[in-house]
């Protein structure tokens, strides 16, 4: 989002405010930091329009005591550097993704997490919730991981100011969280949200579940009647499953719905185009690895991911973990990904355009320990831009770099 004067004063009073926390606290800061650079065609553009775009984030904990911390994340997308003139400014999306304010409390069987929340909090798609209360590795899909952020894909997005609170079981490997958090809609009404959500890790099975409902706190049909008119109530769910664990063959599962509704007593709006599925079983061949994925991705998902061009598609990822070159350890690894443009599984039956629509990627990527940080490099072909006469959007490449601060 663009952010208007009142709310860039409203940042800035909210840092200072931390400021001065931090100085009449005995604090603890630590944090992670990453940049992007990004090159392509322009594909909107009918001639070859090249493409310069940076992202950015930062992500930091302040522990402020032994059972009191805050955690911020912001990030940051630019426009094309090339195509504006570099005296002038360059638009920019600056964004808070994470603000929050956290309380840890103790008891015999359990531990107690009270959070105050601005912005995405653990959202149910990434697996950041599993990495913070059960200190796993991620287990998240290598298709739809980000060079950026901490979140990664997210299902739908939990955006919104609220309180959550969880339950960490310490007799059994499981969590339980409950959540209310106020946004708004697509017509700028607010909506109050309600959330509960089950998580387990087991040595061979692991799984992340969500259900909720937003409550719309108004309505385009004025009356003197009621107090607050609720035309219609949103539901949302979404869960992570896996089979196995990362040195086992096992089977990824992630699936997700949002903004679907009930509307009047009978009347059920499933929202189609949000409904997020992606089946993904993963193969161990010694020192290889394969993920073959089976998606159905909303297009607001596909525009977030730098792996992903299509809604509808499969995708056959290689990889090794461990390839010695010198004395260096790389992550080096190939996507293959083929799909369709504006389809899903729900409209498979109408006709489409096959030549415009038709995507057949190759991307090949390393990565590797550099100085005190990660550096990673991608290199992505779209093979189906030369049967539509655009060579110049063939090729795009991205290299980022993130390191803990």
């Amino acid at each position: 989002m663009i952010f208007s004067a009142k709310k860039a004063k409203a940042i800035i009073l909210s840092f200072s405010l931390l400021s001065t926390f931090l100085l009449s606290a005995e604090s603890f800061f630590s944090g992670l930091t990453g940049v992007k650079i990004n090159f392509s065609g322009n594909e909107l553009s009918e001639s070859y329009d090249p493409d310069l775009k940076l992202q950015a984030f930062f992500a930091g904990q302040f522990n402020f005591m032994d059972n009191l911390w805050a955690r911020t994340e912001f990030s940051l997308n630019t426009g094309d550097f090339i195509s504006e003139n570099i005296f002038k400014e360059t638009t920019s999306l600056f964004q808070i993704d994470e603000l929050s304010l956290n309380l840890r409390s103790n008891a015999e069987n359990y531990i107690n997490y009270l959070s105050l929340f601005l912005g995405t909090f653990e959202p149910i798609g990434s697996d950041v919730f599993l990495q913070r209360y059960f200190k796993i590795t991620p287990i998240a899909s290598k298709l739809t991981e980000s060079w950026l952020g901490l979140s990664g894909s997210i299902l739908y997005p939990q955006r919104g100011f609220g309180l959550s609170n969880t339950l960490k079981f310490l007799n059994i490997p499981s969590a339980l969280n409950i959540s209310a958090y106020l946004n708004t809609d697509e017509y700028d009404y607010f909506v109050f949200n309600t959330d509960i959500r089950f998580a387990m890790n087991y040595r061979y099975f692991t799984a992340d579940v969500l259900c909720g409902i937003g409550l719309p706190l108004g309505s385009p049909v004025t009356t003197d009647e009621y107090f607050i008119a609720i035309e219609k109530i949103y539901w949302h769910a979404g869960t992570n499953i896996l089979f196995g664990n990362d040195y086992t063959q096992s089977l990824f599962i992630q699936a997700g719905i949002f903004n679907a509704s009930f509307i009047g007593k009978t009347t059920v709006d499933w929202a189609e185009k949000n409904i997020y599925l992606m089946f993904e079983p993963r193969f161990i061949l010694k020192k290889l690895k394969c993920d073959i994925s089976l998606y159905n991705l909303p297009e607001s998902n596909v525009k977030e991911l730098q792996n992903v061009d299509c809604t509808l598609g499969i995708n056959i990822n290689c990889y090794s973990e461990n390839v010695k070159i010198g004395n260096k350890t790389f992550t080096i690894g190939c996507h293959t990904n083929a799909g369709l443009k504006n389809k899903t599984i729900f409209n498979l039956e109408e006709p489409t355009n096959f030549t415009e629509n038709f995507i057949f990627n190759i991307t090949g990527y390393s990565s590797s320990d550099l100085l005190s940080g990660e550096l990673h490099i991608m290199l992505k072909l779209k093979i189906m831009e030369l049967t539509r006469n655009n060579p110049g959007n063939v090729f795009s490449c991205g290299i980022g770099y993130r390191t803990k601060i």
